[in-house]
């Protein structure tokens, strides 16, 4: 995705592909610059499908490249090594609930990391 690009014109864009749910960007966490990297969440699956349609059309002017993610695949992958007997039974099987958060600010507290 183009660098410039903001949540709301990539919401925009892949609108024309079903109602989104959700939109994140991949943010450098030192420059806080885009990586050119998102995730669209849709409400419907079925919407999926359409947006991976949308390869190759132009968002200020550059190509769009869209893949499936593959981030249901990997927490399925993760709990059954694990064992999966913490987590919880999701649509994509279970899934541990717990995260492991690195390279925190040492002054970073508790409610601020929740946040």
């Amino acid at each position: 995705m183009p660098l410039k690009v903001t949540e709301r014109d990539v919401y925009e864009f892949f609108s024309k592909a079903g109602k989104v749910r959700d939109v994140r960007l991949i943010m450098d966490r030192n420059s806080r610059r885009s990586k050119g990297v998102g995730y669209v969440e849709f409400y419907d699956a079925m919407s999926v499908p359409m947006a991976i349609a949308l390869s190759g059309q132009l968002l200020f002017g550059q190509p769009v490249m869209v893949k499936p993610s593959e981030a249901e695949k990997n927490l399925v992958q993760s709990s059954a090594s694990s064992g999966g007997t913490s987590g919880v039974a999701g649509p994509f099987g279970p899934v541990d609930r717990k995260l492991y958060v690195g390279n925190l600010h040492f002054n970073m507290t508790e409610m601020q990391l929740r946040q």
